[in-house]
């Protein structure tokens, strides 16, 4: 367990992903933010969300 790097909540790292919006924030975190393993599960579907509304890459 350790405390997220955005909110501070606490979270397992090594939980897999349980929606689509987080498992998108996941892979950014690995491949654009370098910040893998340190956001919430929360956090990452947050910013997976975001990217998927209005990330220019996303959209076809």
């Amino acid at each position: 367990m350790r405390p997220c790097r955005l909110c501070g909540r606490t979270f397992d790292p090594a939980a897999p992903p349980s929606t689509p919006a987080e498992e998108a924030g996941s892979i950014l975190a690995r491949e654009l933010y370098d910040d893998a393993g340190e956001l919430c599960p929360l956090c990452l579907d947050n910013r997976g969300r975001l990217a998927m509304m209005y990330g220019t890459e996303f959209h076809g």
